[in-house]
């Protein structure tokens, strides 16, 4: 099957599931079609856990058309097992480890084929309102579009789901796949992937529930598990939301009317030039007769200073209800317009369907907040101004970046601010210091980085205070809470490169500061690396998506430059153009940095981590053993001509 005709394959898949049928052949399309495997392998190649070994030790390292084609042929014939994944333990923020399944490049493989078929089937039809694990789609994406429709929030409503990807039903699971997917063959391939267990200590251990952490095809399962929940909640929010707007406010109503009795007689003063409201023939009330044209404004002006203290809805209108919803994998937060005993409900009503699904809620981290409290998000503190009668209405107002001053009418609007302990932890983890309040800090230099070049370590800082404020650049608070970051993370950077040279702070300013705001410069040869300042980051260039889109999983179907370039079945070290290939992988560019062989110098000339080997160079290459002058010995050429191609 051509390109096209995947392609094609596709867009019937999608339509299908759009219009709410069951898919079929999907088994078919992955036994039948090199063109999805090669596309498969062009996903995963890329990533750093593809040199990343399972139990069976083989990586993308030697990948070639005829691994494909075995994989399929195992399909067909059915001989085709996963194998259990070795399960790993990595560190987690809070000092805690958390078990990583790694699997075998093979069934990374079959599991990416999987999930290219179930992205096709699903996202399509995935809620607007889920975030995590979709293209296109991320942590600022939720953020942004929660601050935009939460508007006007009197109750979030936060959950915290025990251990959701531990905790996944697997009998639950199958059943939601089968109501889109008509396939006994490909479902009983994903159940295999799901009870394929792990081998922790060369010890074999099977599994009941969950999905394989680390797997490829986890996230889109995760997805396809809570997307029940999303559709629960559309039609609670279909349920719930009542009215267009809210009332208005029978106290502002009144006062805006005096305000218009009052300008209506300061018009009919001016119109025949009086000063004062007589006892007739003004339109005036008994109250305002005798008053002059001074007492009248001052009255207005009074009246105008106890509107903005006064709501223009009314807070408590029984007949308007609203609740928003966004979810991000298993984090999900809930906004609701309407009194603390419906929120109470709505937490419990939730937590009930939760139960069908065999998910708990942990008591301690899922609550009800008001809305001037906030709540965390994402790692982000959501909340709203909380206006009192005496508050003050004019204040400073940040968009994209740019200030400006405001009356703030209400206090319906989302406030996004970056939590302090976000920031205290981020100074303590990377060892920039410790940072107790703004007036009791310590920046102290890093050992680790001391046998680093002085390029390397302002390059490891730049990467890591920079990345740190990007995610954050939609923070409100963005410049007060960095600030302080920025400064300590710029100190440290100074004690610990004169800590390498052993020197003074004073001195790495004085020899290594550039340019006229002074910033901390290192050259490497042609290269320069520059110390970043906040206000270099365009806070402006943000994630934008545009719900009404549909996805189309086609736009990941172009032929990749890897996949070409295997199909192409030339060697690209001797040049040979028949017989077997495979595909060299390293796992970054600094390993053949300093390296002086030829295929070395090759791959760093054109900085790829990847070289289509025929099998005898990349048998030779693994020993250790590959010469110079292979492609001289082909009879295709000379030494030179190799060496030409390093140019």
């Amino acid at each position: 099957m051509s390109t096209q005709n995947l392609r094609k394959k596709l867009e019937g898949i999608q339509k299908c599931s759009i219009n709410g049928g069951q898919v079929k052949d999907l088994f078919k399309l992955m036994i039948n079609n090199p063109e999805i495997w090669d596309l498969a392998y062009a996903n995963i190649a890329p990533n750093k856990g593809s040199m990343t070994k399972g139990v069976d030790e083989v990586t993308a390292d030697g990948h070639s058309v005829e691994r494909s084609r075995e994989i399929m042929n195992q399909l067909r014939n059915g001989t085709y097992r996963p194998k259990p994944t070795r399960r790993v333990y990595i560190p987690k923020s809070n000092g805690k480890k958390r078990p990583l399944g790694i699997p075998t490049f093979t069934d990374k493989l079959v599991q990416e084929v999987c999930k290219i078929i179930l992205e096709a089937i699903y996202e399509p039809v995935f809620s607007k309102f889920s975030f995590g694990f979709r293209k296109g789609r991320g942590c600022h994406d939720a953020i942004k579009d929660t601050r935009k429709r939460f508007t006007g929030t009197k109750w979030f409503i936060e959950f915290d789901i025990k251990g959701y990807f531990d905790n996944i039903d697997h009998q639950i699971l199958m059943g939601l796949l089968k109501k889109k997917v008509n396939d006994e063959r490909f479902t009983t391939l994903i159940g295999w992937m799901l009870k394929c267990g792990y081998m922790e200590e060369w010890v074999f251990n099977k599994t009941f529930s969950g999905t394989p952490q680390g797997g490829v095809i986890s996230p889109i399962l995760a997805n396809v598990y809570l997307h029940e929940l999303d559709l629960f909640m559309e039609s609670l929010q279909n349920r719930i939301h009542k009215g267009k707007e809210r009332r208005r406010n029978p106290e502002y109503d009144a006062i805006g009317g005096k305000k218009t009795t009052i300008r209506r007689i300061l018009d009919r003063l001016d119109s025949l030039g009086v000063d004062v409201v007589e006892d007739r023939g003004l339109g005036g009330r008994p109250t305002h007769v005798g008053k002059t044209k001074s007492d009248l404004i001052a009255e207005y002006e009074e009246l105008t200073k106890e509107q903005l203290d006064t709501r223009y809805g009314d807070q408590l209108d029984p007949d308007y209800r609203r609740i928003q919803y966004t979810r991000y994998a298993d984090d999900f937060l809930l906004g609701y317009i309407g009194s603390k005993a419906e929120a109470e409900e709505i937490m419990v009503e939730v937590k009930n369907y939760l139960t069908t699904l065999r998910l708990e809620c942990a008591g301690d981290k899922t609550n009800i907040v008001h809305h001037s409290k906030g709540v965390e998000f994402l790692g982000y503190h959501l909340a709203t101004h909380s206006l009192k009668a005496n508050a003050n209405r004019i204040r400073g107002v940040e968009r994209e970046g740019t200030m400006f001053k405001k009356r703030v009418w209400n206090d319906k609007d989302i406030r996004l601010t970056i939590p302090d302990e976000k920031v205290r932890a981020f100074i303590e983890r990377k060892g920039y210091g410790k940072l107790k309040d703004h007036r009791n800090w310590d920046a102290i230099h890093r050992n680790v980085l001391l046998n680093n070049s002085d390029y390397e370590i302002l390059t490891q800082y730049n990467n890591e205070v920079r990345g740190f404020a990007e995610y954050y650049k939609l923070a409100n608070n963005f410049h007060h809470k960095l600030g302080l970051l920025h400064y300590i993370a710029q100190t440290s950077l100074a004690k610990t490169l004169a800590s390498k040279h052993k020197t003074s702070v004073a001195k790495i300013y004085r020899d290594y500061t550039d340019g006229s705001d002074k910033r901390i410069t290192v050259l490497f040869g042609k290269s320069k690396c520059v110390w970043f300042k906040l206000k270099d980051i365009s806070r402006k260039s943000l994630t934008l998506w545009n719900e009404d889109v549909v996805y189309n999983s086609l736009k990941h179907l172009a032929r990749t430059e890897l996949v070409e370039r295997l199909n192409a079945e030339e060697c690209e070290y001797c040049g040979k153009t028949n017989g077997y290939f495979e595909v060299h992988h390293i796992r970054k560019m600094s390993d053949i940095k300093e390296g002086k062989a030829l295929w070395q110098k090759l791959m760093s000339a054109r900085n790829r981590k990847t070289m289509v080997l025929c099998v005898e160079c990349h048998r030779q290459l693994t020993w250790g053993k590959l010469p110079d002058h292979r492609y001289k010995l082909h009879g295709s050429g000379t030494l030179g001509d190799v060496e030409s191609r390093v140019q």
